[in-house]
């Protein structure tokens, strides 16, 4: 029989863990988690820095074409390369700067909140969501694709989600892990890890939902029948 999402959780006693110490870094489903004693970024992956840095180029290159053969190209041709140039050097160049040295979400102790970006444009202007520590009621680590494998449906791949739970009941992603099937026991260690250092950060507990992901059963060979 299906079950509500409230009955279907399970939740096991909160976890406390020590404070980070030292700068770490955990890969996340198109981001990257960077773990400081003081800071936690959840930024961009490095391979979302490649299409902005494509089309900066692109826009520079546009731009030297027009000033080395404007007498040899077509007029239209011009316009079109002045407008690419326009368009692609400002805003490629702040989504490349956005990907590299921008963050998606800062959680940061000095100032005790934990601020979501916008992503405007891949380049992180205004705050999405600003939560202090005092409104946080805890994190959660949850198996998104579990249900589906109880129910005899099972996927191939595991997704879990960090996500932080507000005093007003409304939860926010921090991020997601995304792997194979049978790497989900390494896939659950990753999201638990950032799970555990944002909730030592902001000093709330952690909270596992969904329970540990199961092995996958190996079948047994059927012996073939001896003949007589």
């Amino acid at each position: 029989m299906p079950r509500s999402y409230n009955e279907a959780r399970t939740r096991s006693a909160p976890i406390r863990m020590s404070e980070p110490t030292q700068r770490r870094e955990i890969d996340l489903h198109r981001r990257v988690c960077v773990i400081k004693p003081d800071t936690i970024d959840i930024r961009p992956a490095r391979s979302a820095a490649v299409v902005p840095l494509l089309g900066f180029l692109l826009g520079v290159f546009a731009f030297v074409a027009v000033l080395l053969w404007i007498e040899q190209i077509p007029f239209l041709l011009v316009l079109l390369l002045m407008g690419s140039a326009i368009l692609l050097v400002p805003f490629a160049g702040m989504g490349f700067v956005y990907s590299v040295y921008g963050a998606n979400v800062v959680i940061d102790r000095k100032k005790q909140t934990a601020v979501w970006q916008q992503g405007l444009l891949g380049m992180g202007v205004g705050t999405q969501e600003l939560v202090p520590f005092y409104k946080m009621e805890r994190l959660e680590v949850e198996d998104m694709s579990r249900e589906g494998h109880e129910e005899g449906h099972p996927q191939d791949v595991a997704q879990f989600e960090i996500r932080l739970l507000k005093a007003s009941g409304r939860r926010l992603s921090l991020g997601q892990v995304t792997v194979p099937r049978y790497l989900a026991a390494e896939g659950l260690a990753r999201a638990r890890e950032v799970g555990e250092a944002v909730a030592a950060l902001v000093e709330k507990p952690l909270e596992m939902v969904g329970g540990e992901p199961r092995r996958p059963r190996r079948r047994r060979r059927r012996r073939a029948p001896a003949r007589v």
